[in-house]
């Protein structure tokens, strides 16, 4: 997770500072997400067939090879573009069963109940933020002092030490053997299958735009600093990780206070108008202070929108879903970027926050008419998933057999 942190900012200023155009490093950026999207759907079935171990396994191997050829394909002079979305599309299209396999097998491991899934969520969701808040600024600090060529090579030896750890401590687990699905189909008709999960899966969709389309722009902001660049691009990065994992950190305190599905759509809301805020006229130190009361929003409501959507879908298709979801969610992404990186050079900063916060409006106008669907279909009550055996009077009973809570879920 570190690793990939570290080419959040390498890869954008390699790509930026080589060919100097932004178009071409949200072009290059884009063929990752596009990836994500269109592997990401197609293989859906397969990734619900294979199991988590098999895709996590294949995904390391295959992307830390991929992450090693990019500085070799970015100095290959008029295909350096070409050849490098390729690479990226690529990369991309392991993204969405990947990150799939890590939510589909939090259930297994902590049961069907919702709020200690969204603290094994949030556990998960933790590790990545810390990544995302020591590796930003580490490598705006690594690539001013020794290029991004170094870091990008470190990343892909993160890859290779994720794959002996996956390799060595993962769980080997008996893939689900749900019907053969056609494109993902069965996914699909989880997602939309019931109001909630169907809006906050279109939520996620504008969410990531927006997203997307900030992250995009930081380093474009950044470049105006001069030699500065790289550290201020690294700063605005881990600024936002930081107060993420310190999002993260609050979810199980405010479960205790507030339902999972209340306190996701409240940090929505939340979220939405903090990039309002970016539409004023605001100085460097302002949009810092947004992008860490984003991050902070953003980290106390994704574990609970995760684990609220996992729970409702069934089982025997949920890494299905979760894998159709995420590449469609990373559609919107890919949408983010290239609006983005396309329109800030010629209409402004201004313009591009203006496009993403109406992106996250809409995504929180969605996540509130899915809880109201919620409370009229099963009131204030907790439903369960379609395949979860009875309600017990002891939690103990609405764990699989054989896999016990880890004492930091409790």
């Amino acid at each position: 997770m570190l690793g990939s942190s570290l080419t959040v900012v390498a890869v954008p200023w390699l790509m930026l500072t080589t060919t100097g155009s932004a178009r071409d490093m949200g072009l290059v950026m884009a063929a990752q997400l596009a990836g994500t999207t269109v592997v990401g759907v197609l293989g859906a079935s397969w990734a619900g067939r294979a199991g988590p171990r098999r895709v996590m396994l294949l995904g390391d191997a295959c992307r830390g090879t991929l992450i090693a050829l990019v500085p070799v394909l970015i100095s290959a002079g008029a295909l350096a573009v070409p050849l490098t979305a390729t690479a990226m599309f690529v990369f991309g299209a392991i993204m969405a069963p990947y990150a799939a396999a890590q939510q589909a097998m939090l259930p297994d491991v902590v049961g069907e109940d919702e709020t200690l899934l969204s603290r094994a969520t949030a556990a998960l969701q933790g590790a990545m933020r810390l990544s995302m808040t020591l590796g930003p600024p580490l490598a705006g600090l690594l690539v001013g002092l020794l290029g991004p060529v170094p870091v990008i090579l470190a990343d892909a030896a993160s890859f290779a030490l994720s794959l002996l750890v996956l390799r060595r401590f993962l769980p080997r687990t008996t893939p689900a053997a749900p019907r053969p699905s056609r494109l993902g189909a069965a996914g699909v008709r989880a997602l939309f299958a019931e109001p909630l999960t169907a809006t906050w899966s279109l939520a996620l969709v504008c969410s990531e735009f927006a997203w997307q389309g900030l992250f995009a722009a930081l380093p474009v902001v950044a470049l105006e600093f001069g030699d500065r660049g790289p550290t201020v691009a690294g700063v605005l990065s881990g600024a936002f990780g930081a107060a993420a994992l310190t999002g993260t950190l609050l979810v199980g305190p405010l479960l205790r206070r507030l339902p999972a599905p209340v306190l996701a759509t409240g940090g929505r809301v939340l979220l939405a108008l903090c990039f309002l805020g970016l539409l004023l006229p605001l100085g460097l130190a302002a949009v810092l202070g947004c992008l860490v009361l984003a991050g902070l929003l953003n980290g106390v409501s994704s574990a609970p929108v995760a684990a609220v959507r996992a729970l409702r879908l069934p089982a025997a298709v949920r890494a299905e879903a979760l894998t159709v979801g995420t590449a469609v969610a990373l559609a919107g992404g890919t949408c983010g970027l290239l609006v983005s990186s396309t329109t800030i050079q010629p209409g402004g900063a201004r313009t591009v926050f203006a496009v993403l916060a109406v992106a996250q409006v809409t995504a929180a106008v969605l996540h509130v008419a899915g809880l109201v669907a919620l409370r009229r279909t099963t009131g204030a009550a907790p439903r369960r998933p379609p395949d979860a055996p009875p309600p017990s009077s002891s939690r103990e009973a609405d764990r699989p057999a054989g896999h016990p809570v880890p004492e930091e879920f409790r």
